[in-house]
């Protein structure tokens, strides 16, 4: 148990560094990029969120057995997930219509870093 305890005591000392620090501040253009992931990834999250709803809409139309209510709140989920997609692909078009339009690109994130 000692020589544990010694040997515990004696690895503490050699601690490897931590690279955790960065010699360069972050800038404005860092968040700039999480802002451009973020933006590239909500098209696929709301087509996956899409699928799983109708999925999921689905499962409950067939599990229904028939009780109007079941059926109902079925429809309601089936309506909900296609009022969603219909939503999502108008903002991407009203997007890309500015885009058209004025030339100027609002899907993309730009801050200024000056």
């Amino acid at each position: 148990m000692l020589f544990v305890i010694l040997t515990g005591i004696l690895l503490d000392f050699f601690a490897a560094p931590v690279y955790a620090q960065s010699s360069q501040p972050a800038k404005i253009g860092d968040v700039v990029g999480v802002l451009q992931n973020i933006i590239s990834l909500l098209a696929p999250a709301a087509a996956i969120a899409f699928f799983v709803m109708l999925l999921f809409g689905g499962y409950k139309f067939i599990t229904s057995g028939g009780d109007p209510k079941a059926v109902g709140s079925a429809r309601a989920t089936l309506t909900y997930a296609i009022i969603g997609i219909i939503l999502v692909v108008a903002a991407w078009l009203i997007l890309q219509l500015i885009k058209t339009l004025t030339g100027a690109d609002v899907t993309t994130v730009a801050i200024p870093t000056n």
